[in-house]
């Protein structure tokens, strides 16, 4: 009897197996059309402003896949927070598994973090969330909330010290009576006319996305460095929040490289 139990269990369990897969996110940093290239290269804005790179980064979080009847699937909130960062290739492929078999036309994210999880105890942010320690860089401490989106350069143009130039951008909306801006953008990309196939077994897909770092300052309102070389929490933030929500694309579809599915990332309470 145990024999056939056991049996039972293994094949309801390679029967489940069957009926989930994986995929990877793979971010590529663009400046324009080119290749984002920390420190070295030179970029110029749609003010006119010549500039070079130091350091980018962003959150992305609360993933969810649009299936071919229009229907959507989320992921575990648990396991959907992600700290990408120019400078830690490792950072910028995501690999994401149980996800239930289908044919898959887009998807869509948040740029930032949510303002439930901002507020959450400390205990329920951990990984990319933790503030003592991957997310020390990307936390106010002051303002007790996370920076969204940062990055860093230099400029003639800027009017910082050193032409320095910074944009640290958060704020979810603040808690109770003290409210802030909401800077918390959303982003849904079509796949075209490709489609991600989810099938247990099957070889697993990434997902390439462009994001554009001079989208910061190109958009909506253009940001020129000789009047906003700094901003970080005050109201001029919510113009580049506005421009960087349009600063992902989709690339294509690709297989994963075996070694990129084997990879394993850190998630934001784990």
């Amino acid at each position: 009897m145990k024999k056939i139990v056991f049996f039972l269990l293994c094949a309801a369990s390679m029967a489940n197996a069957q009926k989930k897969g994986s995929f990877s996110l793979h971010f590529d940093n663009f400046v324009g059309a080119e290749p984002l290239a920390l420190k070295t290269a030179r970029y110029t804005n749609a003010a006119g402003n010549e500039f070079s790179v130091s350091l980018f980064q962003y959150y992305i979080s609360n993933i969810s896949l649009i299936k071919k009847d229009g229907s959507i699937y989320t992921l575990p909130q648990d396991q959907s927070y992600f700290l990408i960062r120019e400078n830690n290739e490792a950072t910028k492929t995501i690999t994401l598994t149980d996800i239930p078999k289908g044919k898959y036309k887009g998807i869509s994210f948040t740029i930032g973090i949510d303002s439930a999880r901002s507020a959450s105890d400390i205990s329920q942010r951990k990984g990319c969330l933790d503030v003592a320690g991957e997310a020390r860089d990307m936390y106010w401490a002051w303002n007790s909330g996370y920076i969204f989106v940062k990055m860093e350069g230099t400029s003639p143009q800027s009017t910082g010290k050193n032409n320095i130039f910074m944009y640290h951008i958060g704020l979810f909306g603040g808690i109770g009576d003290k409210k802030t801006l909401n800077n918390i953008k959303q982003t849904t990309l079509s796949f075209g006319g490709e489609e991600l196939r989810i099938k247990g077994g099957a070889t697993p897909m990434a997902i390439f996305i462009k994001a554009d770092a001079l989208k910061l300052m190109n958009g909506p309102n253009n940001v020129d460095m000789a009047k906003n070389a700094t901003v970080m929490g005050g109201p001029y933030s919510a113009t580049i929040a506005n421009n960087y929500q349009t600063m992902f694309s989709f690339g294509g579809l690709k297989p994963v490289p075996v070694a990129v599915a084997d990879q394993s990332v850190t998630t934001g309470t784990k």
